[in-house]
């Protein structure tokens, strides 16, 4: 175990995983791959093996050699097979024993976990598939925890073996990205938790992203640049019966403004090749045109993202002709929220859906709030007509990174209600500034990327975990403050919005003073300077509402 990590109540928990590893079933047929010290298994990958495969062989035999002390070797299916084998990806030898595993159905992301008498087989749909599975097995069958970039737990077992396996995971979402900065700033640990997003550093040893983005949202400025309004105001919107400029929206019936997008989009895709998503989305304000042409669309078609919609469509109907997988995303936000009557995106369009106006406090599916039940009505509204539906989600208080925000209540209930209707992507914003930390971020980071995962997980083991892990002899009375908070709204029913002030009804002097005594009585219970440190920065939200 790492030395940070070398506190009596961590000496417990791994001397429990321990033993739920190492323990099977008299008769249970426990695939034993190493024991003290030593094993007779190697580790086999194809000879043409991709780097995420390569990558996941060398990661498998770092931490199993850390687990157990037996460092396995890595060999290819160009050698003869033998009956001790670590089976990864699919390779030669893997055929020959006729699994019948189905690397189309899992797809990019997927992966079978298998043992077959004395051979454990990890094998994944390409580019990222394998080492997924890889991770998944350190993970879930062996203890292996990576609460942040910095702190991880690898349980010392004196033996490490597997009951039989037989189980297949395949994500419920194509795009995984949490958008906060204690996942972000280090690419290895996102792809351990097994996300795939645009601003994770991920290499070919990682499976490379799922979504490149170029550029990422609002390019509107990007698309058809200020500069052009001194001669051609046309281009911009008409509001209240003049062209504006600035920060706006443009003219999306101007055909003009249409062949400038259509040729900056070409000139985007030239330049940067990795693009796999060209963003046409509109600018971050309201300032619509409201021209006769655009205005007799958005009124036919009930709504704003008519004009925005077909603006975009065309755009992706010309870059189907020469660049069939790069797919256009736009935005169905604030004005453009509610889908268009009849018109329908292209099946290469993404509908990135955003939830901005939302109270966190409540499930989406359940909250009183108008708010709530109107992105109910445009996400089911979306559902049946656009075929790559993503969400942008919301995590923390905007106005203030550091005001404590209780939303964990929902967390869990609106990433299974995304992915109900038919989401297929989700970018979970956060803190993202530099130096990271807002209210509880190492937590919500931790807890949002494993339900892009698997959004059925059992989430409050997860945080249990994660708060004895991280906060030791201190991690009740976290948990306490947490509930404290929730409380707040889960009974007295306030709601929180994005953009709430530090006077907001749920931090009132029950809360923040109950939180105090607590915090007062978790520093005293730290088992050392360094989780006394983590409790003191987990403490600043109460002193910044203060």
């Amino acid at each position: 175990m790492h030395a940070k990590m070398r506190h009596w109540h961590w000496k417990r928990w791994c001397l429990a995983t321990a033993m739920a590893c190492v323990v099977s079933a008299p008769g249970s047929g426990a695939t034993t791959i190493a024991e003290k010290a030593g094993s007779r298994y190697r580790i086999v990958v194809a000879a043409n093996a991709i780097p995420s495969e390569r990558y996941a062989a060398e990661e498998l035999q770092r931490y199993l050699e850390r687990m157990s002390g037996a460092r396995l070797p890595i060999v290819t299916d160009a050698e003869a097979m033998e009956s001790r084998e670590v089976l990864l990806g699919d390779n030669a030898h893997l055929r020959k024993l006729k699994l019948n595993i189905d690397f189309r159905r899992l797809g990019t992301d997927g992966f079978a976990l298998r043992t077959d008498r004395k051979r454990l087989i990890i094998a994944g749909g390409r580019p990222r598939g394998t080492l997924y599975g890889v991770y998944a097995m350190l993970e879930e069958k062996f203890g292996v925890r990576w609460f942040t970039p910095e702190f991880e737990v690898v349980p010392k077992l004196p033996r490490v073996r597997l009951p039989n396996l037989n189980e297949t995971q395949i994500p419920a979402l194509e795009y995984r990205e949490v958008y906060w900065t204690e996942m972000m700033r280090d690419a290895d640990f996102a792809a351990r938790h097994r996300l795939n997003g645009n601003h994770y550093r991920l290499a070919d040893k990682h499976g490379g992203r799922a979504a490149v983005y170029y550029p990422f949202v609002h390019s509107f400025d990007m698309l058809l640049p200020r500069e052009l309004y001194q001669e051609h105001p046309e281009y911009f919107p008409l509001i209240d019966g003049k062209r504006k400029d600035g920060y706006v929206q443009r003219c999306l019936s101007n055909p003009d403004v249409l062949k400038i997008a259509i040729d900056r989009v070409r000139q985007w895709l030239k330049e940067h090749p990795e693009a796999t998503i060209i963003s046409v989305s509109q600018n971050d304000t309201f300032n619509y045109c409201q021209c006769a042409k655009c205005k007799a669309l958005d009124d036919a078609e009930g709504s704003p993202a008519a004009s925005l919609l077909r603006f975009t469509n065309a755009i992706a109907e010309d870059v189907e002709r020469n660049y069939p997988n790069v797919r256009i995303d736009t935005l169905a936000y604030q004005y453009s929220r509610k889908p268009p009557k009849t018109l329908r995106p292209r099946h290469n369009v993404i509908v990135r859906l955003c939830s901005i106006e939302c109270c966190f406090a409540h499930p989406l599916e359940a909250c009183s709030s108008p708010e709530n039940q109107r992105f109910r009505d445009d996400i089911i509204a979306w559902q049946p007509v656009a075929p790559l539906l993503y969400v942008w989600d919301y995590t923390p208080n905007f106005s203030h990174y550091q005001q404590p925000f209780p939303n964990f209540d929902a967390l869990q209930p609106n990433v299974q209600f995304f992915v109900k209707h038919g989401v297929k992507g989700l970018f979970e914003e956060g803190n993202y500034s530099g130096g990271g930390n807002g209210e509880m971020g190492p937590l919500r980071a931790y807890v949002l990327a494993k339900l892009l995962w698997n959004p059925y997980t059992d989430v409050q083991q997860h945080i249990a975990e994660f708060l004895r892990a991280y906060y030791g002899k201190a991690a009740n009375n976290i948990r306490a403050c947490l509930e404290l908070l929730h409380r707040q709204v889960r009974e007295k029913g306030y709601h929180a919005h994005i953009y709430d002030p530090p006077a907001a009804p749920y931090l009132n002097d029950e809360a923040i003073n109950g939180a105090e005594e607590l915090f007062d009585e978790a520093e005293r219970l730290a088992d050392d300077d360094t989780i006394r440190f983590r409790v003191e920065v987990a403490r600043l939200p109460i002193w910044y509402v203060k």
